[in-house]
């Protein structure tokens, strides 16, 4: 057996850049310009965008090159036998390929392996929002994560939350990982509730891409994680800021959990996972209800 097969961003070199991905604008049906969503984003501390507008690569840059936008764009497919339809968010997007993706527009599983070949980075966009079970995820030819959450889809409709279908599919084997975005269209305070810390060497679309790939990030709708480390195989020791709960989510009951108190909070826990335990990712929870949640990492190859 091997603890963490995979790279931990937290013991890893590199800095940790804040990232905003699946952002509309008023080139698709956002409300606001793609310069009046950089210059919000930029107020808020972002390091880099990426924005989602529908079937399009929004073309922005911040003036002052402070802010990096990744080219991306958001693309949907529905299969006439299937109730629910897909929509993909992808980053790092290449340019030209919008008629191409129409021909496969009735065939989500063509319309996945058609969009991984043409972008760096293919996300399974509101699972929950979508009705999208784990069979039919688990079905897609490849994808590199799920938004676990959107907090569009959560103001919306509270349908913002995918962590069971996420723990279905890796309760089933299969290796996800999953990003907290936005989803803003700016007809509500639709912005700035999720994000993703990556651990890049540097804020290039190259770096942020590459961490991305690899994992080397968490999500969050406002709680840090300050540390993951393994002091045995199987044990783990987290710290984090003020939490109202640590939690250790494995296969199922296999996982476990730390509390604070009626009215305080905790900032470290530590777990040791039981044998049988395939996976292991980190989820915490604020005084206000807020998540955090790592990738997860594995106990076998």
């Amino acid at each position: 057996m091997t603890s963490t097969p995979r790279e931990s961003p937290f013991e890893t070199d590199g800095r940790w850049l804040k990232g905003g991905i699946h952002i509309h604008t008023t080139a698709s049906d956002g409300a606001v310009t793609p310069a009046d969503a950089l210059a919000v984003y930029k107020w808020y501390g972002y390091d880099f965008l990426v924005f989602g507008d529908h079937w399009c690569i929004t073309a922005a840059r911040d003036p002052a090159g402070k802010l990096l936008v990744i080219p991306g764009a958001e693309y949907d497919a529905r299969s006439p036998e299937e109730a629910s339809g897909f929509h993909f968010m992808t980053v790092g997007m290449q340019e030209g390929h919008a008629e191409a993706l129409r021909s496969v527009r009735e065939n989500p599983h063509a319309m996945a392996e058609a969009l991984q070949a043409m972008c760096d980075y293919l996300v399974v966009a509101h699972p929950y929002w979508s009705a999208l079970t784990p069979e039919t995820i688990a079905a897609l030819p490849a994808a590199a994560a799920l938004e676990v959450y959107n907090h569009g889809c959560e103001l919306e409709d509270e349908l913002g939350y995918s962590m069971y279908v996420w723990d279905q599919l890796l309760n089933r084997g299969r290796r996800w990982d999953a990003v907290a975005v936005d989803d803003a269209h700016w007809r509500r305070d639709d912005h700035c509730g999720g994000w993703v810390m990556v651990k890049a060497k540097a804020n290039t679309p190259a770096d942020v891409i590459a961490a991305l790939q690899a994992g080397r990030f968490y999500s969050t709708c406002g709680p840090e994680i300050h540390e993951v480390q393994f002091l045995r195989p199987r044990r783990l020791r987290v710290r984090t800021s003020p939490a109202r709960a640590i939690l250790f989510r494995s296969n199922g009951a296999l996982g476990n959990g730390r509390h604070a108190s009626a009215e305080g909070a905790i900032t470290e826990a530590e777990h040791e996972l039981p044998d049988r335990s395939a996976f292991v990712r980190i989820e915490v929870t604020d005084a206000a209800g807020r998540k955090a949640w790592t990738n997860p990492f594995y106990f076998s190859d």
